[in-house]
């Protein structure tokens, strides 16, 4: 059975944070703000971080790829499905609703999470899988190629 690398979303395959940050900005950090944003025109105006999409793709015949994300609602939950369907038609979406941990929805343990959320990490890491903290300065395929290497 293939190891199972679970990649984060929002900050690792799409900037998305950018344009969330800049909504909070307008309207307050409130988790009904959060419920109100408009994902398809976030997803249609985000960009994709360090061509990830392809080497997730590329990664994928090696490994099995699960895209982790959060979601604050039931429209982020279909937009994003749906945008991840274009980009990486074969690759399984499990949506995570904020207020539960990704450690607890998966089993972490012997498994890998790039995330750009050192809490997220921690949590896994605790859980006994193996947490590679993403912050944007390698692609993903060279994160996971660095951690084979040790």
């Amino acid at each position: 059975m293939k190891k199972v690398i679970y990649v984060d979303f929002d900050g690792v395959l799409v900037d998305t944070p950018r344009l969330i940050n800049a909504e909070i900005k307008i309207k307050g950090n409130t988790d009904k703000t959060c419920q109100n944003f408009s994902w398809k025109y976030f997803l249609k105006n985000c960009h994709e971080i360090e061509n990830n999409f392809t080497y997730i793709k590329e990664l994928s015949k090696k490994f099995e790829i699960i895209i982790l994300t959060h979601v604050y609602s039931t429209n982020e939950q279909i937009e994003k499905q749906k945008f991840i369907s274009e980009k990486l038609n074969d690759i399984k979406v499990i949506p995570v609703p904020y207020y539960i941990d990704k450690n607890v929805i998966v089993n972490p343990r012997g498994n890998i999470l790039i995330d750009d959320y050192h809490i997220n990490i921690d949590k896994w890491n605790k859980s006994g899988g193996i947490g590679i903290y993403f912050n944007n300065e390698k692609r993903i395929d060279i994160l996971i190629n660095d951690y084979l290497k040790k």
